[in-house]
């Protein structure tokens, strides 16, 4: 793991719990290309469990169905790395945590798996304030499969700070 980004990651986890504490607020996330990397992160951190209240790795389509209610025909037509899906993920995991705030990440991490329409590297984002409409946003990491995972739980953690301090 690149330190630098290592540093950012623990920076940005620091700044979220300081924010999260400070607005007493909660945060679940739903995970599939990051397989976990994330709520790992976040749970480094002593005292978490005050601000978050978990995470659902979906990391096969029926979890995504099952666990997060996304739906199979919006699956099928956009395919598991897609603002829909990204966006139901995200209304999944709000409906069953109750959060102040969710996030979801779907991704082509890679090696394999890439296309021409959706290369490796390629994840959706969505974040849900309680209250809010969803916002979601598409990202092109270059790097290895480990490099695009790390990048994309940075960007996570990102965009949950940008949400909560706009």
């Amino acid at each position: 793991m690149s330190e630098s980004i290592n540093d950012e990651i623990v920076s940005s986890i620091n700044q979220l719990a300081k924010t999260l504490i400070q607005q007493n607020k909660t945060v679940a996330v739903a995970e599939s290309c990051t397989g976990g990397w994330l709520s790992k992160v976040l749970t480094d951190l002593p005292g978490s469990s005050h601000w978050f209240l978990g995470g659902v790795v979906s990391y096969s389509n029926e979890a995504k169905q099952h666990f997060l209610n996304v739906n199979k025909g919006d699956i099928d037509q956009y395919g598991a790395v897609s603002q829909s899906v990204a966006e139901q993920m995200v209304k999944g995991v709000e409906a069953g945590f109750k959060p102040s705030i969710s996030l979801s990440v779907t991704g082509v991490a890679g090696p394999s798996g890439g296309t021409v329409d959706k290369p490796v590297g390629l994840v959706w984002f969505a974040v849900k304030a309680t209250d809010m409409p969803v916002s979601s946003v598409m990202k092109n990491f270059i790097g290895d499969r480990e490099q695009v995972r790390q990048k994309a739980v940075l960007t996570a953690l990102t965009l949950l700070i940008d949400q909560l301090t706009t």
